[in-house]
C-alpha cells in the first residue's frame, strides 16, 4: 500500500483526530485476528460484532492508529480518528485510494461465473499490464476495499468482482470503484429470496452498467437476452460476446478434452480466428473465456497474448477445481457456491469429462425463496439426463433433487440422501473405486468442502 498520512486519512474519512501526531500509514486491517505492528485499525461494527471491543488488543499488537466510531467514550491514549460510521469510512478511504492511482478499473458482475471470469481477465490482462484481483471472497462492502488497499505504484490495472445480494448494492461498489470497463456474465436465479423475481436480479446487475460513463465499455453476454437489454441502460460503448447470438467475440468447435480436463475453441474476433485451449473442465467456461478476451482486446492486447492468458489462467479454489486422489479418483471440487444454472453445468461438467462411473454428491442450494423446492427437484431430471451414475444428497432441500432423480428414471438403489456429513462420507467411499468421477457442489453455507478433504 502507498502510504498516507494520518491527518491526509482522517480528511477522507471526514473524521476528527485526537491526536494530530506526524504518521503515515502504509497498511490497513480490519480484524486483530490479521493484524500486524504498524496498522490502521478500523473497528468495523456488524449485526453480531463490534470491532471497538479489541481495540486495546490492537494496539497491543503494534497498531499505529485507528479509526473508531465518534458515539463511543475511549480512555485509550493513543491516535484515533473519530467518524460517524466506520464503515462508511473504510469504504471512503478505499474510493480516495483509489483516486491516487491513474489505471484501468475492470469490474465483473453476474448470476455465475464471475470469479472464473475474473480470474481469466486477470490472466489476460496479466500478459501485458501487472494487474490486481480480488482474492477469495473479498466482492462486497468490505471485501472490495481491503482489495483496493493492495494496490501499489507497480500496479497497472485492478480486475474487481462485485457481488451483491440486494438492491443498490453493486451502485454502492461502483461509488467506491468506479470502473472503466463493466462485465456482466448473466442473469439466473441466485438471491431470489431476497431480490423475488429474475427481473430484480436483472435490475440489480444492470447497476454496474448504469454506473459507466460515455468514456467506458460495457461487456455483455449476447446469449443472456437481460443482459443484452442492459445495453440500454448506458451511454458506453458496447462489446458483445457469445456463442449462439450475434456478437463481437465469438466461440466456435468447442469440444470438451476428457483426458485433459480441458476445452478447446475457437476464437473469433478482431476480423481474426485464434484456437484457444482452457485449463479447465465445462464448456460453458468458454462464455467467460471470451469475455476476458474482449476485456483484453479493449486494452490493446493482440489475440496471441490472449490465447496465452486464458490457457495459463489460475483460477479460485473450489470453483471447478479438478482433484486427483492417490486411488485414481477424479474429484470436481465445485464447493463454493451452487444456484440452478452452475449446478446444471456441474453435472454437464461431470459427464463430459468422465471415462468410467460419474458419481453427483449435491447439497441444498440456497437462498431462493419459494422456489426453492421446486428447482432442486427439476435438477433431478438433469441427473437423469446426464446419465449420472449415483446420487448422493445432503440437507433437505437437495432430497427433493434425489425426488426428481427417481421420477425420472434413475434407479433408486443408485440414490442416497443424508442430512449428516460423515455418514454420507461412509457411503461415498464405500462406493467409489478408481476411475471414477465425482463432482461435490452446494452452496457455500453447506460447506462441502469438508467431504473433498475426507475423500481426497
Amino acid at each position: 500500500m502507498k502510504a498516507l498520512s494520518l491527518i491526509e486519512i482522517a480528511d477522507a474519512v471526514d473524521g476528527e483526530i485526537n491526536n494530530k501526531v506526524e504518521l503515515t500509514i502504509d497498511s490497513i486491517s480490519t480484524d486483530t485476528r490479521q493484524l500486524e505492528s504498524g496498522d490502521l485499525f478500523i473497528a468495523l461494527i456488524g449485526e453480531n460484532f463490534d470491532a471497538h471491543d479489541f481495540l486495546e488488543q490492537a494496539f497491543a499488537k503494534g497498531a499505529k492508529a485507528a479509526v473508531v466510531s465518534a458515539d463511543k467514550d475511549y480512555s485509550i491514549d493513543q491516535p484515533l480518528i473519530k467518524v460517524e460510521d466506520t464503515t462508511r469510512a473504510l469504504q471512503d478511504l478505499a474510493a480516495y485510494y483509489l483516486q491516487q492511482f491513474s489505471l484501468p478499473v475492470i469490474a465483473v458482475t453476474g448470476s455465475t461465473g464471475k470469479t472464473t471470469t475474473k480470474d481469466l481477465i486477470a490472466s489476460v490482462v496479466g500478459q501485458k499490464y501487472k494487474t490486481l484481483k480480488t482474492q477469495g471472497n473479498f466482492n462486497n462492502e468490505i471485501g472490495l476495499p481491503l482489495t483496493l488497499f493492495r494496490l501499489d505504484e507497480s500496479y497497472e490495472a485492478v480486475v474487481l468482482e462485485m457481488g451483491m445480494r440486494g438492491l443498490g448494492e453493486i451502485d454502492q461498489l461502483t461509488e467506491i470503484a468506479p470502473p472503466d470497463i463493466g462485465v456482466v456474465t448473466n442473469v439466473g436465479k441466485t438471491h431470489i429470496e431476497l431480490l423475488g423475481s429474475i427481473d430484480n436480479i436483472a435490475q440489480a446487475k444492470s447497476e454496474l452498467v448504469q454506473s459507466l460513463d460515455s468514456t467506458g465499455v460495457a461487456i455483455l453476454n449476447a446469449d443472456d437476452q437481460r443482459v443484452k437489454n442492459m445495453a440500454q441502460l448506458t451511454t458506453a460503448d458496447i462489446i458483445y460476446y457469445g456463442i449462439e447470438a450475434k456478437a463481437d467475440l465469438k466461440g466456435g468447435n468447442i469440444k470438451t478434452l476428457a483426458q485433459q480436463d480441458q476445452v478447446f475453441f475457437e476464437l473469433f474476433g478482431a476480423g481474426e480466428k485464434t484456437e484457444v485451449i482452457l485449463p479447465m473442465p465445462g464448456e460453458y467456461n468458454v462464455y467467460n473465456a471470451l469475455a476476458a478476451a474482449a476485456v483484453g482486446l479493449e486494452l490493446r492486447l493482440d489475440l496471441e497474448q490472449i490465447q496465452v492468458g486464458l490457457s495459463n489462467a489460475s483460477l479460485t479454489e473450489k470453483r471447478n477445481q479438478i482433484l486427483s486422489t492417490a486411488a485414481g479418483i477424479k474429484i470436481i471440487n465445485d464447493t463454493y457456491n451452487a444456484n440452478p444454472t452452475s449446478v446444471r453445468a456441474g453435472l454437464k461438467t461431470l459427464s463430459q469429462i468422465s471415462e468410467q462411473r460419474k458419481i453427483a454428491v449435491l447439497g441444498d442450494m440456497l437462498e431462493l425463496g419459494t422456489v426453492a423446492e421446486d428447482e432442486h427437484y427439476k435438477l433431478g431430471a438433469v441427473v437423469a439426463a446426464e446419465g449420472i451414475d449415483y446420487l448422493i444428497t445432503i440437507g433437505d432441500l437437495a432430497a427433493e433433487i434425489a425426488r426428481g432423480a427417481e421420477d425420472n428414471g434413475v434407479d433408486k438403489s443408485k440414490i442416497f440422501t443424508y442430512n449428516n456429513k460423515e455418514n454420507l462420507v461412509v457411503k461415498l467411499k464405500n462406493i467409489m473405486k478408481a476411475d471414477d468421477t465425482i463432482l461435490v457442489k452446494a452452496s457455500r453455507g453447506m460447506k462441502l468442502e469438508e467431504i473433498v478433504e475426507s475423500i481426497s
